[in-house]
């Protein structure tokens, strides 16, 4: 029983009065840039940077790292997005050309049908060479008939 007036006594406090956390915050300095030259105690000439300056210029160089490489991707996805393109476009154009090519190749073959079925229809309707024939065979009927005449007229 002891127990539970203690929870209850504990859990009211807790919800009347909740505790609140706060951290302390350090504001961040900008860090210090410092010239050497030759002569000044340093063991050679240069920038010489606090912890935090040079940090700040490791985090730099590391975003223009990501930064650049970001930038060179997109400039290496556009490019190819690009050449897909051009290569899209030309290989339509490709097909295009390529149906009219095997449009225009079954058309010529049909007109070649065509005009051999024209021809042979016309052939199988010339007579020219019966009429040669039978002109010979008259000729020579003709020639036989007026020897044979002229024959009998002189006896």
């Amino acid at each position: 029983m002891f127990s539970r007036i203690i929870i209850t006594l504990l859990t009211l406090q807790l919800v009347v009065f909740p505790m609140v956390a706060r951290a302390e915050t350090t504001p961040v300095p900008a860090g210090k840039v410092t010239d050497l030259q030759k002569d000044q105690k340093a063991p050679y000439a240069g920038v010489l940077l606090d912890p935090i300056a040079a940090s700040r210029m490791l985090v730099n160089e590391k975003y223009l790292k990501i930064e650049t490489e970001l930038k060179l991707r997109k400039e290496f996805s556009l490019e190819i997005s690009r050449k897909a393109l051009a290569f899209d476009l030309l290989k339509s154009e490709h097909d295009a050309l390529r149906k009219i090519h095997v449009d225009i190749l079954k058309i010529k073959e049909q007109q070649v049908v065509d005009l051999n079925k024209l021809l042979r229809d016309q052939a199988s309707s010339d007579n020219s060479e019966w009429w040669l024939a039978g002109g010979v065979l008259v000729g020579i009927a003709l020639s036989i008939a007026v020897f044979y005449a002229s024959v009998e007229v002189v006896k």
